[in-house]
């Protein structure tokens, strides 16, 4: 279809096409498709490198970071400002510097001052005080949401839920998110999660003395109190009786004991049984549970009966968050040091009485 020729030598082709003749060589495609592969030996010893390296991981506990102050472009006072603009709040900068300077970098730079033979007189304050203050306001803040947002669990929930936003590592988490791995200036790295946890309560404590309190609760509840979203709040709460507890709870509200009732059954004469139990009250169907004896039945119906109580069932709404709680921030405030009902005095009355 297309007339070409070759000449003597191999070494050129001549098409033509439309009467456009293409001369391509033949030497130098071989050339150029010999630059598209690498040597042999480049893949083998890359896969050795790196055989290497996850070994010299292993050995030392996992790959070696290092702090940002040893990068050549580290600027510690554009940080300390790139922080508080990232957070959205304003700090008074000697408050915050102090927030983020543990005492063991103060000794480790004394001592270190101190080998070289110079006079160490160093102006820091660390964040004892300040990490002390940041804890109890936390907690405040903490049950002042818990109390406002959850009105008819009693205070042993509550509790339960205050320690698990207040637990180091929920703590550790929020500071590792927020960056404070690379503005704390302590003698350890990586950074302790005591170090972590103590920067972040003097955090808190920085922000009540530069901004005032209502930012500081405002700041916890959009960075701490939101680490309760995707969590079933009654797995935080492991009550030791729940029968018993809920047989006083209907006594107290003036209706007849509990009344266990087996629904139905799979699997008896196996390993793999499976009951399912009603549970009753003055002839009223309350809850169920299932579990693999009638004992663990009973005591799942009498839990889903409390969360039913309690208002804390798989179906109960979304927390509020943010925009969320702009009405109810005085209520909130109100509630920081009002406990709630004991599990030992709970009855609906009492707690509708309080809530309104």
């Amino acid at each position: 279809m297309f007339p070409c020729s070759m000449d003597s030598a191999d070494t050129f082709t001549t098409v033509t096409f439309s009467n456009v003749s293409i001369y391509t060589s033949i030497t130098a495609v071989n050339v150029i498709s010999k630059r598209n592969f690498k040597a042999h030996w480049v893949a083998p010893t890359l896969r050795e490198f790196k055989r290497r390296k996850v070994i010299e991981d292993d050995l030392n506990g996992g790959p070696k970071i290092f702090h940002r102050s040893t990068f050549l472009e580290w600027n510690y006072d554009a940080e300390i400002f790139a922080f508080s603009n990232r957070l959205g709040e304003k700090f008074n900068d000697l408050s915050l510097r102090a927030a983020l300077t543990h005492k063991s970098y103060i000794e480790r730079e004394t001592a270190r001052l101190s080998d070289i033979g110079v006079e160490s007189n160093l102006q820091f304050q660390d964040n004892e005080a300040l990490s002390q203050k940041g804890g109890e306001l936390l907690s405040k803040f903490n049950n002042g949401y818990l109390r406002a947002v959850f009105t008819q669990v009693p205070e042993e929930l509550i509790r339960a839920m205050h320690d698990f936003l207040t637990s180091n590592p929920t703590l550790e988490t929020v500071a590792r998110h927020i960056g404070l791995g690379d503005l704390m200036l302590c003698a350890d790295f990586p950074c302790k999660t005591e170090t972590y946890v103590k920067s972040f309560k003097a955090i808190v404590a920085a922000l009540a003395e530069s901004s005032g309190e209502e930012r500081a609760r405002i700041f916890v509840q959009d960075l701490v109190v939101t680490q309760l979203y995707g969590q079933d709040v009654n797995e935080l709460w492991n009550p030791v009786d729940p029968v018993g507890n809920l047989t006083a709870i209907l006594k107290r509200e003036g209706k007849a004991e509990p009344e266990f009732r087996l629904i139905r059954q799979a699997g008896s004469n196996s390993i793999l049984g499976v009951y399912y139990v009603g549970l009753y009250s003055d002839k009223n169907f309350i809850s169920e549970g299932a579990g693999e004896s009638l004992e663990v039945a009973k005591e799942m119906a009498a839990r889903e009966a409390l969360k039913k109580f309690f208002r804390t069932e798989d179906s109960m709404r979304a927390l509020p968050f943010g925009r969320q709680l702009k009405n109810i921030q005085s209520k909130i405030a109100q509630l920081e040091n009002q406990p709630n009902i004991p599990l030992s005095e709970w009855i609906s009355e009492k707690v509708m009485s309080a809530v309104h």
